[in-house]
């Protein structure tokens, strides 16, 4: 997900706007210089607003526009990511951060898929106050060395590790896997289901259209 629509996604859950560092941080973007830039841009397309609230600038998604192209259905989301297909990691991330801010989750954190940014790929406040920590995968795109099933296979063993490794450094937070909804992964959950409930992580099924499917745990 681009920088820019990170910021959208992350200004739509913070009804009381932000500052260029509160948002540097909550992003993990490494130069401040970045993020205001690439709020002025924001702000001269008319997709946020940059005002004074007391000595700091802050700045405020615009409610009463159309939805950001964060939260907007998987073509929107394709082209503001280079035109990668919906099954996409950044795409699958931007569905899931749309579908969390709508159902009552603050989002403090989205990491920046695209640079493959290390760590937790989403971290929000649930409604009950306890954090979630998201791990997002896409699905592979076929090429001369790359099988998608089996290299798909590889990213799931690999995010069910990091389940399993979260969850021994926070016994309370809420855990979930975040996949495209592909008939291997599907297999792969099915496979494992019993264990979903052991370690109380959920999976978040995101479908072409954009909508999101969760299962097991608690959101």
């Amino acid at each position: 997900m681009a920088l820019k629509d990170r910021i959208l996604a992350y200004l739509q859950t913070c009804p009381d706007g932000a500052d260029d560092g509160e948002i540097e941080r909550a992003l993990s973007v490494r130069y401040h210089s970045q993020v205001n830039s690439r709020c002025r841009e924001l702000e001269a397309e008319g997709l946020i607003e940059r005002r004074k609230t007391g000595r700091t600038l802050r700045n405020f998604y615009c409610a009463s526009l159309s939805p950001a192209p964060a939260a907007a259905g998987p073509e929107v989301r394709a082209a503001a990511a280079e035109s990668r297909p919906w099954y996409w990691e950044g795409n699958v991330q931007a569905a899931v951060v749309s579908y969390l801010a709508a159902n009552g989750h603050r989002i403090v954190r989205v990491a920046d898929t695209a640079s493959r940014e290390a760590g937790k790929d989403i971290v929000a406040a649930m409604p009950s106050g306890d954090e979630l920590w998201v791990n997002v995968k896409g699905y592979p795109e076929a090429t001369e060395r790359t099988n998608p099933p089996t290299q798909a296979r590889h990213w799931f063993a690999g995010a069910l590790y990091d389940l399993l490794a979260w969850r021994g450094d926070n016994p309370s937070v809420g855990l979930a896997l975040a996949l495209p909804d592909f008939p291997t992964y599907r297999n792969m959950v099915q496979r494992i289901g019993w264990a979903l409930p052991l370690i109380r992580a959920s999976v978040l099924w995101v479908h072409e259209g954009g909508s999101v499917e969760p299962q097991e745990g608690r959101l």
